[in-house]
């Protein structure tokens, strides 16, 4: 997607270390963006992309955050991959310390790169802020409640974003995989068909229109993927 009027443009990436992460900084390179990566933890040295800039933040540092952002201009993208996951339980066995830990992964954490995304958006009037949610949240059966209900919040998140914003030049949207094809999922789920999972780099394609100047008309939509 060399052609959608990435270039000129920066794309900051969240969870840059991972695997989804990391594939979309590759992704958004090669479309000609500029592109930053920020984890709590940098990749290793031998999985860091050429060209792209990467800034070791916590994401639930509300602090730490503001500082990230106003170590630099706005960017014009703001992609969010950080969450974590948690495998189904019944809900008389459920583990308090548990929720809490995805709700934070997966809500807090996304609420707080969308704070901080938005003011610096703001700035310039113009932007695109994408989030990942997860099937999880739109389906009971066979789901975690733990997990299930943060990314629930995500959604929930994106849609009162994209109303804050409605008739601006920023928009407010999400990607909600069912899996991903990473190295994590094939081992949390040792046994399942993973030649059938959807693969990092067609995912991508979803990221990159929702990221684009051409996706103007789009905003508090949760792409299934």
């Amino acid at each position: 997607m060399a052609d959608a009027g990435y270039a000129g443009r920066t794309v900051l990436v969240f969870g840059a270390a991972g695997a989804l992460g990391g594939g979309l900084a590759a992704a958004f390179a090669e479309a000609d963006a500029a592109v930053a990566g920020a984890d709590r933890h940098l990749p290793s040295p031998g999985h860091r992309l050429d060209g792209v800039r990467y800034h070791e933040v916590n994401v639930l540092d509300d602090a730490a955050l503001a500082d990230l952002f106003g170590q630099q201009p706005p960017p014009w993208a703001v992609v969010n991959t950080i969450g974590g996951y948690a495998p189904h339980t019944r809900l008389d066995a459920l583990d308090p310390g548990e929720l809490s830990t995805q709700l934070s992964l997966n809500l807090v954490s996304a609420a707080l790169v969308n704070k901080h995304a938005l003011a610096a958006l703001r700035r310039t009037g113009e932007g695109r802020i994408v989030h990942t949610a997860s099937r999880a949240a739109q389906v009971t059966k066979g789901q975690g409640f733990a997990y299930s209900v943060s990314k629930l919040g995500v959604l929930h998140l994106v849609a009162m974003a994209a109303d804050e914003t409605r008739g601006t030049g920023i928009t407010v949207n999400c990607v909600v995989p069912s899996i991903i094809d990473t190295p994590a999922n094939r081992a949390a789920m040792p046994d399942a068909d993973h030649d059938s999972w959807p693969k990092v780099a067609d995912i991508a394609r979803a990221y990159l229109f929702l990221a684009s100047p051409q996706a103007h008309l789009v905003s508090g939509a949760a792409i299934p993927v």
